[in-house]
Parts: C-alpha cells; structure tokens; sequence
C-alpha cells in the first residue's frame, strides 16, 4: 500500500507548517495508533491536533520518505520502543 493511502486508511491529515514553526526538527505527529495515543514531546509545544502529521515546507520534496519515516517511528512507539529508540530503528531500511 502506498504512503498516502496507508495515512488516509489511518484517519491521519498531513499538513505543511511553515519552516519557522517547526524549526527544531523536519516533522512531528500527534496520532491515535492501535488504541494509544503517540506524540513526541515537542508535539505538546507545538499544539499539534490529535491526527495530524506536521511537516516543515522546506522538506516538501522528501514528503514521502519523511512520512515513511514517521509511520514506522510510530509503529515501534507503539510497540513500546523509547521515542529516542523508536526514530533510531525508522532511520534503518531492513
């Protein structure tokens, strides 16, 4: 299934914020996944509303790849991997 299909399928909005508000890192989520509720920390400082995906304008064209990224950082949170843990193991291709 491709990336797009697979966010809509999750109830997920992606939105692109401007680079400024978002400066501290090229994407952030606020999501519902298999019943729990998983944000990184700076999700609460920026607001960001349960079910989006914020992504900074500058990375616009890597849209696909960052929200690879983000799925997979949320499936290991889930699976109950630290957040630091959790972004470490999405970076890897297996």
């Amino acid at each position: 299934m491709k990336i797009k299909q697979r966010i809509k399928k999750l109830g997920y909005k992606i939105k692109f914020v401007p680079h400024k508000t978002i400066k501290d890192c090229i994407a952030c989520y606020n999501v519902r996944y298999k019943g729990k509720i998983i944000y990184p920390k700076i999700a609460e400082k920026l607001d960001i509303p349960l079910n989006e995906i914020w992504i900074s304008e500058k990375w616009k064209n890597k849209e696909n790849n960052i929200l690879f990224h983000e799925l997979q950082e949320i499936k290991y949170r889930s699976m109950g991997y630290t957040p630091r843990k959790a972004h470490k193991k999405a970076g890897k291709r297996n």
